[in-house]
């Protein structure tokens, strides 16, 4: 199938790609599968009722991440639903005893038995370094709701200033999501308490099969530490990791030569106060590491460490590109938290929190993966004299979950709303600006940022 996509002045026609039609039609029988819904809900009397929120609309309505209040939310889903009919009232109480009756696994599952197959599938091409995978492992922090239960499960966060305990607190989480930062692909989403260190549950998502094999893990420096590096070496991983002035010796002395485009192979050795815990980890004593160093475009020099050693099949060169790939999971975060809103949960339980988070992590999938035929179509219509253009994500977003009920709910041939939202995804393209260097800003004070945040903050839906 194809359809004419209007780019400006310009009207391309682009296929629609059999992997996306694949997907949408897995995802449309896994929301009616009788299992999956045994699988994720609470106790096998709940959802055998026939109510207005049922299974599959109630996974809808939690995908949708809205941020209006929820009887609004509601009142608009239901219409939907209607097609302009009248419709039964639901309320918001409704919403709250039935989201409690699901699982967060359920987005969980989508993701992982649905999608994440479909955009690592034979007919999809995504993309590699070298034939690895770059995978960025890093957390951010979440508020979280403030009631009770959330807080007895996760922890509560005091709230400190220049004086003291200012007798505030609220519930505070770590969010860690091993992110694919060339096809921004969320893999593994974990929500802890804060107090769970980043590099401990980062050693904890080490077991997760979505993880391979031959993958490289990008990690800032906080995770340059011998046991976590050994941690990645002893699953068949490979690392890129960057190392502060104080860390290894061999680092250290890089950073005092002063010298970019160096690169040294050192042994490493398991430090005296970690060796017993290494060895009931069954981890390596010792390993061989490389270290090269990078001057960055500011001129300070960098110093990463990696597992990948052979000099000539990855130049020392393009570590520097590769390892700025990194920032892409720090956009992750910042989309997560300021395009989806997703601190501003839809639900004040432990089970609202734990669903919003993966449900958040899916649409970011879904968006990524549809939005790829859009974007071919407007790098193949760029001129060599004109910037290149890519999806207003913003925009991709709003229409996604504009159109989720007719994507995995109704029963509209997939193409066809595959094409209405590859005209959506290509719209309203943005430029990209090569080499573009903001100014610096001032840094900007609490009454400006509260205006910024209440008046100024455009959100997608």
């Amino acid at each position: 199938t194809s359809t004419p996509i209007n780019l400006g002045m310009q009207t391309i026609t682009h296929d629609i790609p059999h992997y996306l039609t694949t997907l949408i039609e897995n995802l449309r029988t896994r929301l009616r599968d009788p299992n999956f819904l045994a699988r994720h809900r609470v106790r096998p009397q709940d959802f055998t009722r026939q109510r207005q929120l049922t299974f599959p609309r109630l996974i809808l309505f939690v995908l949708q991440q809205t941020v209006k209040s929820i009887q609004r939310h509601l009142h608009e889903f239901l219409d939907d639903l209607a097609h302009g009919e009248l419709f039964e009232p639901v309320t918001t109480g409704a919403v709250t005893h039935a989201r409690a009756k699901l699982q967060a696994s359920a987005f969980a599952e989508l993701n992982r038995a649905c999608v994440l197959p479909v955009i690592y599938g034979p007919e999809h091409p995504f993309q590699r370094w070298r034939s690895h995978r770059l995978l960025g492992v890093d957390s951010s922090l979440l508020r979280l709701p403030d009631s009770q239960e959330v807080g007895q499960t996760f922890g509560w966060k005091v709230a400190t200033n220049q004086h003291g305990d200012t007798g505030t607190r609220f519930p505070e989480a770590r969010l860690s999501v091993v992110y694919d930062v060339l096809n921004r692909v969320g893999l593994d989403a974990r929500l802890e308490p804060s107090t769970v260190g980043e590099v401990a549950l980062a050693c904890q998502q080490q077991q997760s099969p979505q993880l391979q094999p031959g993958d490289v893990e990008l990690n800032d420096r906080g995770f340059t530490g011998y046991g976590y590096l050994a941690t990645v070496a002893q699953q068949g991983r490979h690392f890129i990791a960057r190392c502060s002035t104080g860390s290894f010796l061999a680092a250290q002395e890089l950073f005092r030569r002063n010298r970019a485009h160096q690169s040294e192979v050192v042994w490493l050795f398991a430090p005296p106060d970690q060796k017993t815990e290494c060895e009931r980890l069954g981890l390596p004593l010792k390993m061989k590491v490389r270290f090269v160093s990078l001057r960055l475009p500011n001129g300070e020099l960098e110093v990463l460490a990696t597992s990948l050693l052979d000099a000539a099949l990855y130049p020392t060169e393009e570590f520097l590109t590769v390892y700025h790939w990194r920032w892409g999971h720090e956009t992750y975060y910042l989309m997560l938290k300021g395009r989806l809103e997703l601190e501003n949960f839809s639900g004040r339980t432990v089970e609202a929190v734990q669903q919003d988070v993966q449900a958040a992590v899916l649409l970011a999938n879904l968006e990524s993966v549809l939005t790829a035929p859009a974007q071919a179509a407007l790098d193949q219509s760029r001129s060599p004299e004109t910037q290149p253009r890519q999806v207003n994500r913003a925009n991709a977003y709003h229409a996604l979950k504009d159109q989720v009920l007719d994507l995995l709910y109704r029963e509209i041939p997939v193409p066809r709303v595959l094409h209405q939202l590859q005209k959506l995804f290509a719209g309203s393209p943005v430029a990209i600006r090569p080499n573009r260097k903001v100014p610096e800003r001032r840094k900007p004070s609490f009454h400006r940022s509260y205006h910024f945040q209440r008046r100024v903050k455009k959100v997608v839906f």
